[in-house]
């Protein structure tokens, strides 16, 4: 099912779900969590050094240091890289006791316990109040009846269809806007021309 219907997306057809679909056995797919709940690679500039890291426990730690047989460090101190730089050979020696990482529900969260700073980009942790707000978009989904709309059909958007609904998950929507509210105003202004 096309879950990202809208409006403003006329390009976009919905999935028919015909009488015929309907006779298929669909099993619900649960989720199972891997034997690694991350993998780790290392780099110096652009290039990769050493092996990945696979992370089975739910607590684990990246530092600087050299044991090499520890299911819950990846030391960084033990891998040697023929091309290492004065200023990666610099900042290597500033990485110490490195980051503790932790898998609890479902969520990462990262402690840093090296006395210099770690700098983080996830789409994840990076988006800001509207990115959020986008997510009520796949709280949202449209059906038609008999007729279908986009870009293989007759009619070009859902509201062209004679008959059609249009469904607002209600959990989802109802913690999207507590999220949101919890994160306060956008950091862009509303104005006539935004």
């Amino acid at each position: 099912m096309n879950h990202s219907m809208d409006a403003g997306s006329p390009n976009l057809s919905p999935n028919p779900m015909s009488p015929a679909h309907n006779n298929l056995d669909l099993q619900p797919v649960t989720y199972c969590e891997p034997a690694f709940w991350c993998s780790i690679s290392y780099y110096e500039l652009n290039q990769r050094v050493g092996e990945t890291f696979h992370a089975s426990q739910p607590s684990m730690t990246v530092d600087g240091f050299t044991d090499p047989s520890n299911s819950e460090r990846f030391c960084l101190g033990l891998l040697s890289n023929v091309n290492r730089n004065a200023a990666v050979e610099l900042t290597r020696r500033h990485i110490g006791r490195g980051v503790r990482l932790y898998y609890i529900g479902g969520e990462v969260f990262a402690e840093c316990l090296s006395d210099s700073a770690i700098f983080v980009q996830s789409p994840n942790c990076n988006q800001g109040f509207e990115a959020v707000y986008q997510l009520t978009r796949m709280c949202t989904i449209r059906m038609s009846f008999v007729k279908g709309w986009g870009a293989e059909y007759r009619r070009q958007t859902v509201t062209s269809t004679p008959c059609w609904i249009e469904l607002h998950l209600n959990g989802p929507l109802q913690w999207l806007d507590k999220v949101l509210t919890q994160m306060g105003s956008p950091s862009i202004r509303c104005s006539s021309v935004s």
